[in-house]
């Protein structure tokens, strides 16, 4: 759910990346903000980025400390350390679709 979840994110930071205008931002400097029309795909990646996938990774820790007490449970460190690693890489994402929601919601 995590890794998935971080892909369809990820896409739609790369589409929402394709309408990217330069604009100015702080003064003098510039930044490519995503078109005011591409908002939604922005809302949808930041749900799928960071909330879900940090939801996945609460779910696999949810799992892991209440598995311990069933002794045919096999802990899969290798499994967590993969969200781990998707939820560093999805607070990356997620900025970018934060970035152009709170642009799109300034109304420049």
């Amino acid at each position: 759910m995590g890794g998935l979840a971080f892909a369809f994110g990820t896409a739609l930071a790369l589409w929402t990346a394709l309408t990217a205008e330069v604009q100015p931002f702080l003064g003098n400097s510039t930044f490519p903000f995503a078109a005011v029309s591409a908002l939604p795909l922005s809302i949808g990646g930041y749900v799928l980025t960071p909330l879900v996938v940090f939801a996945a990774l609460l779910w696999d820790r949810l799992a892991q400390r209440l598995g311990l007490r069933d002794r045919n449970f096999a802990l899969r460190p290798a499994y967590s350390r993969a969200l781990q690693w998707l939820s560093a890489g999805a607070m990356l994402v997620g900025i970018w679709h934060v970035l152009n929601i709170a642009y799109a919601a300034s109304g420049t």
